[in-house]
């Protein structure tokens, strides 16, 4: 899964889609693991991350982090592809 080119994301969290005009915003967790979605990291790779830092546990990310890339697919942020490219 990779973020589509039209998308433009700040540093405070902001996101921009350009191509639809819709904008939103991300906590520092989602921030985080859109920024790590965009440069193609793996699952794992996002997972150590975010286990490291916040205090969540590994099966609530796991469910949190689907449910954000279903998000991703729904607001169009995303190229085609499949959520389930990072299983």
């Amino acid at each position: 899964m990779q973020i589509s080119e039209e998308i433009k994301i700040s540093d405070n969290g902001f996101v921009f889609n350009s191509r639809t005009g819709e904008s939103f915003s991300l906590n520092p967790m989602g921030l985080e693991m859109i920024k790590m979605i965009a440069i193609d990291n793996g699952f794992d790779e996002i997972r150590e991350s975010i286990l490291e830092k916040y205090d969540v546990d590994e099966l609530a990310f796991e469910k949190d982090f689907y449910e954000f890339l279903a998000m991703l697919k729904h607001h169009q942020l995303t190229q085609q592809g499949n959520p389930l490219d990072f299983v």
